[in-house]
């Protein structure tokens, strides 16, 4: 008698995960996670809330659907991605769950379907399962489909599993047949489509297989003896790459972790998008097919990756590590399973001999001046100044600070601020979208540092966004990032800063006076403490814009004015003094923002100042509200680019 070969005994495990359905057609399905069942919506009906009789070893159990696409509307063909979740009311206990692959099968690769057939016996429907082979991809319905070849697909097998012999896992649903009753195949939908349904319920979903998964193993011994019966002679490029058994560990650890805000409008505008990209090689394109709606789905977007050359971290792993500083930081909600995760990337990348680059990893500084952010430059020709050069950055660390294109022709000033709002829009949706407040950090030269960048709307679909109330907008001084002599102390002052309230420090600078540029640096020099100024007018308007020239030199890091204001007279026709001593009688705008600033730290002003913008728009809407107008120069010395040129090599159009 011949021994049962490791997929024979996988395709028997498949044929016990696999149910069948009776909705709005007869049909199969599958045991994903602990009660949920997936099939395809042409079976099981597409109304959330409806009762659907499934079958498991003969049994019948009530199931609800959960989440369903939507039906056809006078096609025969359901459109994409007709697909259906589940729930037993009552699901037998210790029943089996497939493992979901998100490998798309190479050509021609073995494949194999589970569900139901009446062919011999109509009206009886029995158990089936359809030897196939992978045709590769196509998009017959509004969607990528994986082509179902060499084999019959009758009706019975909608909505059931598809086996990829390569992965050992379950790669696609069965969705149509091509032509009944001959070997001419059908469709599948790929099992990443289930991204496609309700956010919440599909992460409950994974999460829940996930976490099956990690407790139970029945699956995976045996796809574990598949993958290494067929690993024989394997591309030694995979000695790089995490084994199953690694994926299943991480996946089940990452399946505890909170939960991240989702949009409903599914646009992949959100924290997992800056996740995928923080992990993944310079000049990745972003994942387009499906939402990421879960940090499992920026793991296994990054695993579809070719793999990293010159022995760095592979892209899912560096994810990983990222989630685990991330949550140690965290405190409470997160510290245990972090640390998990933690210890199970280290054991990982030491199997790999990449220790040492994984501790490099975990050890990547947290906190403000590690936060991501996008920072947009503005900065002078070398050859002529009255002309300009844009580049813009996504910075995650200080050792990770990639460019976002290459710095622009020399430009007129007012066309260089354009380029650099038409820059923005791109990197804002890479770094976390437009609804997910970021800091975005402008460096520049004096005569631009009071555009009204936090006013631009950006996105013409949403005319009521402006980039101010949407996102950290900050500006941040050329002339001191470009003379190396300013940096120690700015440092200082930076340093003097932490830990005090603002509102506290803020003191008001006009230029008039005995506020003149010797009196000014003799005072900044005598006090280190002199780091938050509010300036009595934009700084391109005379006195205060000698102030602030000042102001810049001695390293100054946090300034606040009024866009566009000219500076204003003191009520009482007195002199100003030198700067801190007593509050300014001029305008209503320092006393404000002394008000407004109390409880506000260095470190979370950004954010303060975003909402002071949002409160201005509220009703009832006040005319000269602080929030209106309000600049914000914040200069953190932590967060400097690498040093280059002042020009490029020549002139000439943007590559």
């Amino acid at each position: 008698m011949r021994r049962p070969t490791p997929l024979s005994r996988l395709q028997e495990h498949l044929g016990s995960c696999r149910v069948r359905v009776q909705g709005v057609t007869q049909g199969a399905g599958f045991f994903v996670a602990p009660s949920y069942v997936v099939t395809c919506a042409h079976v099981a009906g597409s109304q959330p809330g409806d009762r659907v009789p499934v079958f498991w070893m003969d049994t019948e159990f009530e199931g609800i659907v959960l989440t369903a696409s939507a039906p056809p509307r006078g096609r025969e063909l359901w459109p994409y991605p007709d697909l259906a979740v589940v729930r037993l009311l009552d699901a037998p206990s210790g029943h089996p769950c497939v493992w979901l692959d998100t490998m798309t099968p190479s050509r021609d690769a073995g494949l194999t379907a589970a569900g139901f057939s009446d062919i011999y016996e109509r009206g009886s429907a029995s158990e089936r399962s359809a030897a196939l082979l992978s045709g590769g991809s196509t998009k017959p319905a509004g969607g990528k489909m994986l082509e179902l070849v060499g084999g019959e697909v009758n009706k019975g097998l909608s909505g059931g599993p598809v086996l990829n012999h390569e992965s050992g896992g379950v790669c696609a649903i069965v969705k149509a047949t091509r032509l009944q009753n001959t070997s001419m195949g059908g469709l599948g939908t790929p099992t990443s489509a289930l991204r496609l349904l309700d956010p919440d319920v599909y992460r409950d979903l994974i999460r829940a297989h996930d976490t099956f998964h990690g407790q139970d193993d029945r699956w995976s011994r045996l796809s574990d003896r598949v993958i290494a019966h067929d690993a024989i002679g394997h591309d030694e490029g995979l000695d790089l790459a995490l084994n199953a058994t690694e994926e299943r560990q991480i996946l089940a650890l990452i399946s505890q972790l909170p939960k991240e805000p989702v949009e409903r409008t599914r646009s992949a505008a959100t924290g997992h998008l800056a996740a995928f990209f923080a992990a993944a090689v310079e000049g990745t394109l972003p994942p387009t097919r499906y939402p990421l709606l879960d940090h499992r789905d920026v793991f296994t977007e990054l695993t579809a990756l070719m793999p990293p050359e010159d022995r760095r971290l592979p892209y899912e792993l560096a994810f990983t590590a990222d989630l685990a500083r991330r949550g140690v930081a965290a405190g409470q909600a997160w510290t245990g399973v972090a640390q998990q995760l933690r210890d199970r990337v280290l054991i990982t990348a030491g199997r790999l001999g990449l220790g040492d680059a994984m501790q490099r990893r975990l050890a990547e500084q947290s906190g403000p001046e590690g936060e991501p952010s996008i920072i947009g430059r503005i900065r002078h020709s070398l050859r002529d100044r009255r002309l300009y050069h844009v580049m813009v950055w996504r910075y995650r660390s200080a050792h990770d600070i990639r460019p976002a294109a290459p710095e622009s022709e020399a430009l007129a000033l007012d066309h260089a601020v354009k380029h650099l709002a038409e820059l923005l829009p791109e990197q804002i949706e890479i770094m976390g979208g437009a609804t997910s407040p970021g800091l975005i950090e402008l460096i520049l030269p004096v005569e631009a540092i009071d555009e009204g960048f936090a006013d631009l709307e950006l996105w013409p679909q949403l005319p009521w966004f402006s980039l101010g109330r949407k996102q950290r907008v900050v500006v941040r001084p050329l002339e001191r990032h470009e003379a190396p002599s300013l940096h120690a102390v700015w440092a200082e002052r930076w340093r003097e800063l932490d830990g005090k309230a603002v509102g506290d420090m803020v003191v008001c600078v006009c230029g008039r006076g005995d506020q003149h540029q010797a009196a000014l640096d003799a005072s900044f020099d005598d006090d280190l403490a002199l780091g938050v100024l509010a300036l009595a007018g934009t700084p391109q308007s005379p006195p205060v814009s000698d102030a602030y020239q000042v102001a810049v030199a001695s390293g100054v890091p946090m300034m606040m004015w009024r866009r566009g204001s000219v500076a204003w007279e003191r009520a009482d026709g007195g002199t100003c003094g030198a700067p801190g001593l007593g509050s300014c009688p001029g305008s209503g705008f320092f006393t404000e923002l002394c008000a407004s600033l109390d409880d506000v730290r260095r470190d979370d002003l950004p954010e303060r100042i975003r909402r002071l913008r949002v409160d201005a728009e509220k009703p009832p809407k006040r005319e000269g509200h602080l929030g209106g107008d309000i600049v914000l120069l914040w200069d953190d010395p932590r967060r400097q680019l690498p040093r280059s040129p002042l020009a490029p090599a020549q002139e000439g159009p943007s590559r």
